[in-house]
């Protein structure tokens, strides 16, 4: 090797530093941080009448769409929406009316309405609730156009 290209690749050793070890380092910081940050316990829709179900499972959901209607059940059945209540009977006609204002909006921003609503329902049930109230609150929100459903629980010791 003549002298010339050592010099020359020694030089340009000297300016181009290896970053691997830096960034190596730089990744497992932000994985150590990102696992300590407590983002709040405060849940969407969190009523103190709605206790819940608990399962060592829960995991957060990954869709989280811009159009999302939080609905609660509670332990006898009564669909709760931002503190109203509503029986079997008006509740069919709540979810008409939130059916119609999504697919109105659809129609306003030039897109042709669908029968299916792209609206995620995150239905947070009493864990104390009937499997059939839930159901028929499903069914009759499925009548209306709805098809996107997401049930909520809290993450317990597993």
């Amino acid at each position: 090797m003549t002298r010339r290209y050592r010099e020359r690749a020694a030089s340009d050793s000297a300016l181009s530093p290896n970053l691997t070890p830096l960034l190596d380092v730089v990744l497992q910081l932000i994985t150590f941080f990102m696992m300590l940050i407590h983002f709040g316990s405060k849940l969407e829709g969190e009523s103190k009448s709605i206790r819940l179900p608990v399962t060592p499972a829960a995991l957060p959901g990954g869709d989280l769409g811009l159009d999302r209607l939080v609905v609660s059940v509670d332990s006898s059945g009564t669909l709760l929406v931002e503190g109203n209540t509503f029986d079997e009977a008006s509740a069919s006609a709540w979810w008409a009316k939130q059916a119609k204002t999504r697919k109105d909006g659809q129609a306003a921003l030039g897109v042709d309405p669908e029968t299916e609503l792209p609206t995620l329902v995150v239905v947070r049930a009493d864990k104390d609730a009937s499997y059939g109230s839930v159901r028929r609150l499903l069914g009759t929100a499925q009548d209306q156009g709805f098809v996107r459903f997401t049930l909520v629980v809290l993450r317990g010791p597993g």
